[in-house]
């Protein structure tokens, strides 16, 4: 089942009030484009950092074009390299050219010290939008003090069984089951959604 959330009402719990703040913010920032964006999504794997950062994304750029995404393990001091070389250079596609770093904190040690650098001089029209499953104080405090943090927790049972309510034809009882095995990860409780639906089908 490959569903993507599209818009804060897609998402449950504290992702959906943080998206919708967070896409009203960048949809003023993109009419305006006067500063950088640095932004750090933190919290427990599978509650909707990764969608958020998807919508303010395209929200502050328009266009899938201007986005970039990355996975933390990936980005490289060559990488960095890359992207210190191109700071004079605007977006052909959309107001602000965006990179998405998920799992920031898998950056190597090098990798994120260069990364701060970049950070500095990040110029306006220009976003870094980091996710990281660890708590903030196991990130470093230099890449603390370069972001806007914004923790997003678990959803409750309640919010994930009327969420997969919403999006598909599935009984209270068996979302409600589904929502409490899910632990609060709305991922795991998409994959037991799509097992039921198969099972249902067959």
């Amino acid at each position: 089942m490959a569903w993507r959330p599209k818009c804060p009402d897609d998402l449950c719990g504290p992702a959906a009030a943080i998206a919708s703040r967070l896409v009203s913010k960048a949809r003023k920032l993109r009419g305006d484009p006067a500063v950088p964006v640095k932004l750090l999504l933190y919290g427990p794997p599978g509650v909707g950092k990764t969608s958020v950062a998807d919508m303010v994304a395209e929200e502050l750029s328009g266009t899938r074009f201007a986005i970039e995404e990355f996975n933390g393990k990936l980005v490289t001091v060559e990488t960095v390299k890359q992207w210190m070389g191109t700071l004079g250079t605007c977006s052909l596609f959309g107001v602000y050219s965006v990179r998405i770093i998920n799992e920031m904190d898998r950056c190597s040690r090098d990798a994120q010290d260069l990364l701060l650098g970049y950070l500095d001089r990040l110029p306006p029209g220009r976003a870094v939008i980091g996710t990281s499953n660890l708590q903030l104080d196991l990130l470093t405090e230099r890449f603390q003090t370069r972001f806007q943090s914004i923790k997003i927790t678990t959803p409750s049972t309640g919010e994930i069984a009327a969420m997969l309510r919403r999006h598909w034809p599935v009984d209270e009882a068996t979302a409600l089951r589904i929502a409490v095995g899910s632990g609060g990860c709305v991922r795991a409780a998409l994959a037991d959604l799509e097992t039921w639906l198969d099972a249902v089908a067959c």
